[in-house]
């Protein structure tokens, strides 16, 4: 119920008295990736920053965090890039030189 309450696109469709029991959809997602996507950030924010009465998130108490998270740390995150590697060294023997193979069409 907290989900459906605190997010406008989990709402369930409205019905007016004038529109035959037909229902409005308006506030509701058209693309349901748009709602996976808040969902997961709602999940996220109330498991790892949403401190309960003890002082602990759902999150501490299992064991998977050592303190609440800053909403801003979930909001904003910036993954590491992966450390640049260059490419293996060419071990193959060098190719004829362009003035080689010139020298060698010209005598045929």
């Amino acid at each position: 119920m907290q989900v459906r309450r605190g997010l406008t696109l989990a709402e369930r469709a409205v019905a007016s008295s004038n529109t035959d029991r037909r229902l409005w959809f308006g506030k509701s997602a058209y693309d349901p990736d748009v709602l996976v996507t808040v969902l997961s950030i709602f999940r996220t924010y109330f498991n790892y920053c949403e401190v309960g009465r003890d002082g602990k998130t759902p999150a501490m108490r299992l064991g998977l965090a050592r303190g609440p998270v800053a909403p801003e740390d979930i909001i904003y995150v910036q993954p590491d890039l992966p450390a640049r590697r260059r490419a293996p060294a060419n071990k193959t023997k060098p190719l004829a030189s362009k003035r080689e193979g010139l020298e060698s069409t010209e005598m045929a």
